[in-house]
């Protein structure tokens, strides 16, 4: 193999894919990134063996060939290289020479024989939507996913069409959150799949990056996201997601509405004093229009935090998790945002408010004190 190709190209590929190599892997190979050439492309690939991704990157092939070297080194090498430059990248067996004008380096590698092969998904794409979209959604729900893989099918988020939206949901069992975003008309695909969390975080760093569309591919058991010059693989989670619905509150004995920026701040405030008490946070809404946060430890002191609210019902009160309502306050990108609360034993709902909020809903469970 011998190709010419510019530095910022191959260092931002390099960056994307590198992001799923382990570290430690029982299997050598697992520590590389594949480099192949594909007609006038360049093809970077890595993979854990249950997440697989590729970018391609267009370049001058000189020789055709494919070699797999040591990514944290091949990418922290491209990275600190002067930018602007062109490079020459040329593999003899498990060798590989990258030149440039004031460097020449031989980095050993391992044979291309020996890498994973990528799982093909070849089947015509369930949807395709604008990638902003698509990344928003996600990121706004995979924060309610469970942690770990104790529970399989909740270590993941939960896709499916219905009724001309796509519906991704993710809960811990102790927090829910839900986003449905409408579909085009034209839309006729089904999808019904639990893609695992660590296969949703590295798409929305990846989305983050396109200006364009995303498709959707799902079969055998395997989902591929293609978004610009870069392809996504993960395995699917098998097993029935839970029934979530019944969680969701149908009624409200108080709404609270005020400013997003507002509750994030007393919100964080508060948990500085809840930190010793397992961030338990007791939250009281006033019917004649304050919202307050209390909090205390008995190592640290105690803090009581208000802000000006909206309010339609009663004075009531809950006990949250302030890590959990932090996460949910986050993910809310509308200037306003509302909680409904319907006792102290019943599950509380944050939602986006404004003409323009999606179909967003945050659900965290109440700490029973």
């Amino acid at each position: 193999m011998k190709v010419q190709i510019t530095q910022e190209n191959l260092a931002k590929a390099l960056n994307v894919t590198g992001r799923i190599v382990g570290s430690r892997t029982s299997l050598p190979v697992l520590g590389n990134v594949l480099l192949s050439t594909d007609s006038n492309r360049l093809k970077i690939a890595a993979t854990n063996l249950e997440i697989g991704i590729t970018h391609w990157i267009g370049c001058k092939v000189e020789q055709e060939g494919s070699i797999t070297v040591p990514a944290k080194l091949l990418t922290e090498f491209v990275t600190n290289l002067p930018s602007g430059k062109n490079l020459t990248l040329e593999s003899t067996d498990s060798n590989l020479t990258v030149t440039t004008p004031n460097y020449n380096s031989h980095i050993n590698g391992i044979s291309a024989e020996e890498f994973p092969a990528t799982p093909e998904v070849s089947s015509k794409p369930v949807l395709t939507l604008p990638s902003d979209l698509m990344r928003d959604a996600i990121a706004q729900v995979v924060v309610a996913a469970a942690p770990d893989e104790s529970r399989p099918v909740l270590a993941g988020v939960y896709m499916y069409i219905d009724d001309g939206k796509l519906n991704l949901v993710s809960t811990d069992s102790f927090r829910l959150a839900e986003y449905k975003l409408p579909l085009p008309k034209k839309h006729e695909g089904e999808l019904e799949a639990i893609i695992p969390t660590r296969t949703m975080q590295e798409l929305v760093r990846i989305l983050g990056e396109s200006q364009g569309q995303v498709s959707m591919y799902v079969a055998d058991n395997q989902v591929m996201f293609q978004a610009d010059d870069v392809e996504l693989v993960s395995r699917l989670i098998e097993g029935k997601f839970p029934d979530y619905q019944q969680i969701i509150p149908t009624a409200e004995e108080t709404r609270a509405t005020l400013d997003t920026a507002d509750f994030t701040r007393v919100t964080k405030m508060a948990h500085l004093f809840a930190r010793e008490n397992g961030g338990n946070i007791r939250i009281e809404v006033q019917a004649e229009g304050e919202l307050r946060i209390l909090s205390s430890a008995a190592q640290i002191g105690d803090n009581v935090s208000s802000a000006p609210c909206e309010v339609a019902g009663d004075d009531n009160e809950i006990s949250l998790n302030a890590s959990y309502l932090t996460d949910a306050l986050n993910a809310i990108k509308t200037k306003k945002v509302s909680l409904s609360l319907s006792g102290k034993l019943q599950a509380t709902m944050i939602k986006p408010e404004g003409n323009n909020a999606p179909e967003y809903l945050h659900i965290i469970m109440p700490v029973r004190t």
